[in-house]
This record gives structure tokens, sequence and C-alpha cells, in this order.
């Protein structure tokens, strides 16, 4: 569905007490069997529906299976698959959406993959969720863990994740991060093992505008990888004390948000922690977010306004008593609009979230109060964010024509631009492919004076959805032109 929301912004969005009230939860869904269902990842599908990745011990297999469900837009059920071998163990850390509309899955297998090790595995399936191929990487030597993957804009894949290997610098066995690079049939083109001292752990990835990547983990604390787009990596860097890296979205300067977990007076408290960096990886500013409890955060996202939507579990007091779902929504500058936590009388403990085309949230975790055995998926979708209470006191008129960097970007699947008018003007707002077609007209009517945001899904003009790659868009207004350049990422 073509999603575009344009505001006319006649105030400064961001006052104290615009997102006051936290949202309000519209359905809940869980979903397992007797045994226990841990999810990882949730990801919004082209159709507006919902896949959601983790594994299930609820298996006639052996220990564990991959196991992933799809929803439709209204939380309806469509599909669920499990996948795995006999007399092993499969678990999947994500699933993400390609650019030819199938989904590619990260994970790993022990057993027969592995000879009783684990090697990483990645799956692509189609829409449905029938397996297109799969691969597993063997290293002999190592056991390997895969946690996630994305899809570069060459149309293959960077999967990360981490191994037990001997490390020849410390004469022992230790961890240490593990890279993947391969084509757009899973074929290995790359692989990077981190021969370094202490422990590594690459939990997140995600595709840069330079056609790399770049992934979180932790190595005592948050750590973060770049890599190029031939799988090498070109930087590493640990942030903080002690702590872990969760999820990394990149922005629209080029910079990077990253976000998990820091311990504070250790081993006592852990709590939420932002970090903004640039595009080197130098820390511009961070922020914790302190409860008189334990914290850990897990999930991030970008949100339309530049914001971001934070998600975890919060300890409901000091001492190791059940957990609740938290949420905490921040502003551009990392400051919090408003907080929410879910949960029932036991534990339940989010791992990610994402804004959704409607504006509203995406929250997969799992529970131990609803559903049907030890633990169950608990996926929990959120209404958008309450800007009722916003002072339209009126701002000042703009004094130039500008067009402004869309965000996020790379983006996937919404991107909001923004752009001011000093005069009244005939606007035209388009879209154009890397080979100058238009493929979408945003806008294209007069309008005064002001400030305006707009939001664009990746639909064209004639209703298809734009594959991975560079775009372009442009304003006009009068006489005047800008041209600005986005990637799409999927």
């Amino acid at each position: 569905m073509r999603y575009l929301a344009t505001v006319f912004i006649i105030s400064s969005i961001f006052i104290g007490s615009a997102f006051a009230a936290a949202p309000d939860t519209l359905w809940t869904r869980t979903f397992g069997g007797a045994s226990f269902e841990w999810p990882w990842y949730v990801e919004e599908t082209s159709d507006d529906g919902y896949v959601i990745t983790g594994y299930t011990g609820s298996t006639p297999h052996g220990d564990r299976d991959i196991y992933i469900v799809k929803l439709n837009q209204d939380g309806s059920f469509a599909w669920d698959k499990t996948y795995g071998q006999q007399d092993c163990a499969e678990e999947a850390g994500s699933t993400k959406e390609t650019s030819d509309g199938n989904l590619i899955v990260a994970g790993y297998g022990s057993g027969e993959f592995g000879d009783e090790g684990a090697n990483f595995y990645m799956m692509k399936l189609d829409a449905s969720g029938n397996l297109i191929w799969d691969e597993d990487y063997d290293y002999d030597t190592t056991t390997d863990y895969g946690y996630d993957v994305c899809q570069t804009l060459d149309g293959g894949y960077i999967m990360v994740g981490f191994s037990y290997y001997y490390s020849t610098m410390q004469s022992q066995y230790d961890w240490g991060f593990n890279v993947v690079k391969t084509d757009a049939n899973g074929v290995k083109q790359n692989h990077i093992l981190a021969d370094k001292w202490g422990i590594q752990h690459l939990n997140r990835v995600i595709p840069t505008a330079d056609s790399g990547a770049v992934a979180i983990g932790t190595a005592g604390a948050i750590y973060i990888v770049k890599i190029n787009k031939y799988g090498d990596t070109t930087w590493t860097k640990g942030y903080g004390g002690s702590g872990a890296g969760w999820s990394i979205v990149q922005l629209a300067d080029g910079g990077y948000m990253a976000f998990g977990e820091r311990e504070y007076n250790p081993p006592e408290y852990e709590d939420f922690w932002l970090l903004r960096l640039n595009s080197s990886g130098d820390t511009l500013w961070t922020k914790r977010y302190r409860n008189p409890s334990t914290d850990h955060g897990y999930g991030m996202d970008q949100t339309s306004d530049g914001g971001f939507i934070m998600c975890g579990e919060m300890y409901r007091n000091a001492g190791m008593d059940p957990t609740d779902y938290y949420i905490i929504r921040t502003d551009a500058n990392g400051d919090t609009l408003w907080t929410k936590t879910i949960g029932g009388d036991w534990y339940e403990r989010s791992y990610c979230i994402k804004q959704t085309s409607d504006g509203g949230y995406i929250i997969a975790g799992r529970t131990d109060s609803y559903g049907a055995g030890d633990d169950d998926f608990y996926i929990v979708k959120l209404a958008p964010d309450d800007i009722s209470d916003v002072n339209e006191a009126s701002a000042p008129i703009p004094t130039s024509f500008t067009l402004g960097d869309n965000y996020p970007n790379p983006f996937n699947p919404v991107t909001t631009i923004e752009y001011t008018l000093a005069r009244r003007a005939d606007v035209n707002l388009e879209i154009f492919n890397i080979l100058g077609e238009r493929i979408c007209t945003l806008v294209a009517e007069t309008k005064p004076a002001g400030s305006y945001r707009i939001t664009w899904d990746g639909t064209t003009d004639t209703g298809g959805s734009v594959a991975t790659g560079i775009y372009f868009y442009r304003l006009s207004a009068n006489n005047e032109m800008q041209v600005k350049k986005m990637v799409m990422v999927k």
C-alpha cells in the first residue's frame, strides 16, 4: 500500500509535551507450542504484513528448529513454518525482505550440518516461506553461530555472528566475530574470522550507503565493525565500559546511532544506552536511560521524524523479579518523549522494535505470562504517536527555499523528506531512478510559505515497489530546483 503523509509544520514538533502520552496497544498475538519459542526479529514486508523470526523447541525433529511466523497488517495469521533436520538444532536470528520480494534468513545449524558443531546457515525463501535455496558455511575447525544478515547494494549478502575457534594470538580457544560475504545466490565470496584478544560477538548488521555494511555487537563493551563492499573490515571500535550492542542505524549525514546496554556499578545495574557516532565511528554524544532497577536494551529503530524508538526489558524491582517490555521514544537528540511498559504476571522480554508504515510500532519478544508453553512469541502492535498536545503557536516563516536530507538514509520501508518555502509556490517533489526515469510524484500542487514534511514508502506511481538501489528526489518550486540522493535497502 502506498503511504504518503504530508505535514505542514506550524510549530516546533519537539516541544516538551508533544509526545507526553505513550500510544495505545492496538493488538497482541502469541505463537507457540507446549515447549518454548523465542523470537529475535520482526520485519515489515512490502505487503504491509510482518515476518517474525526465531526458533521453537516444540518440534519432533530434535532440540529446536527455526520458526518463522507471517502476519497480515491487522495481526491476523498468514502462515508459519519450521525449518530443521532430524536430530539437529537450528536457530535463526533474523529474516529480511530482499529486493526481489523474497526473504533471506540468517542463523546456524548444529548436528548434521557441522559434525556436532555449528555452522553459519542462510536460507532464501519466497514470500510464502517456501525454500528457494539454502547454504551452510562449514570451516571445520570452528563452531560458528550466525545471527544477522543484510542485502548489500550489489545484490549479495553480508552475514555476521561469532565463532569459537583456536586463537593463534592467544594459543587457546576463544570467541571471535565472524563475517561472511556472499553473492546473490549465497555463494561465499569472502570470510573474516577475527583473531584478537578477548571475546567479540556481532549481533546485528545493516547495509550502508557506500555499498558496504556496519555491524554491532560486544567485546566486553559495545563493539562496532565497519565492513566494505568486499566483506573486508575497514575499522573496529569499542565504546564505554562493560556492556553489549544490539542495534544500529545509519543516519542521513552518514553517521550512526548505536544502541545497547551498559553496566553501572557493575555487576549491579544495567541501563539502556544510546550512542551518536560520526561516519568514522567517533562518539558525538551518548545518553543513558536510568531506572532504579536493571534494564536490558535490545532493539532500536529511527522514526520518520528523525527520533528513535528503543525496546528491551525492565526488572520491576532492583532484584531478579519478573520483567516487562520496556519502550522508550526519544527525539533526534535522544531526549525522552514517552515511555511504556507491557507485561503480565511473569516475564516478558522485547528484542526488536520497528516503526511501521502507518506510523505505529511493531514489537517482537517472548512471554511467560501468556500463550501455550514456557515461552511463546509475543507480538505487540502500537498505534502511532499522539501529537494532539503539540503547541500550535505559529512558527517563523522560512527565509529560504531548502530541500533537506531524507531520513533515515538508507531506508526501509519508509523515509521522510522535509522542505521549506519562503513564499507561495507551485511545488513538484519527484523521485527518479538512477537512469533518470521519474518513478513517483510525491507533491504536485501550490503550497503557501512554510515548512513541510512528507513520508514515502518506496511505492511508485504505478503501484509497484522499488528495488534496493540509489534514487534521487528533486524539489522544484517556481524557478528554483534542488536534487538529493537516497538509498533504498531491503
